[in-house]
């Protein structure tokens, strides 16, 4: 399935400056912790057929772009919406983008993508800021595959999050706002967090 937007101010190269920029903060971030604790938040995400369309920058040269949505978990906690959006960039093995995601405790902010690929498979790494806290995982999955089936992925995304009692607090705090049922439902998805991430390591070997 195609679509077609009218001519748009060309953010390619913004974007995935962004992105490669978010990206390499993170790296720094993560080699300046050291043996800071770091605690994981498992994920389960489905990604249905993403949507292949294109679209024309300002010099009215035709661009790939490519939509789609996360189904899934995170943190315990089920997602309630979430879409995301990428291009290639200055060459088709790479690229970026923007993503959103939200949850009963909140929502993830300055969402970004790192697109690339090899050909054969495509890796996308996605980086925000979701409750106070940095969050980093990616998702893998064959080219074949993105558009025409459902592309599945388990695994443990990097947070700043300091402990179990860290998170537990931040969800506590951005359900605040919710009923009371809402709220205790939202903390018990929560505190089933290191349950899930402990048979993941048990399943995989993941440290």
């Amino acid at each position: 399935m195609h679509t077609f937007r009218a001519p748009i101010k060309d953010r390619t190269r913004r974007w995935t400056g962004r992105v490669l920029a978010a990206a390499v903060l993170c790296l720094i971030a993560a080699g300046g912790a050291g043996a800071a604790p770091v605690y994981p938040l498992y994920y389960a995400f489905e990604i249905p057929p993403v949507l292949t369309g294109f679209e024309l920058s300002a010099s009215y040269e035709r661009r790939a772009i490519y939509t789609g949505l996360l189904r899934g978990t995170l943190g315990g906690l089920p997602v309630e919406k979430s879409a995301f959006t990428y291009r290639p960039g200055a060459s088709a093995g790479a690229g970026g983008g923007e993503f959103s995601l939200q949850t009963a405790a909140g929502a993830v902010e300055h969402g970004l993508i790192l697109m690339t690929t090899d050909g054969r498979q495509i890796t996308l790494l996605f980086l925000g800021t979701y409750l106070g806290a940095r969050l980093q995982f990616h998702i893998v999955g064959l080219a074949k595959d993105f558009g025409t089936t459902a592309i599945t992925s388990r695994g443990l995304a990097d947070t700043s999050f300091a402990s179990h009692a860290d998170y537990l607090t931040a969800v506590t705090q951005g359900a605040a706002a919710l009923a009371p049922a809402a709220r205790a439902e939202a903390i018990a998805h929560a505190n089933a967090n290191p349950r899930l991430v402990s048979a993941y390591q048990r399943e995989t070997g993941a440290p």
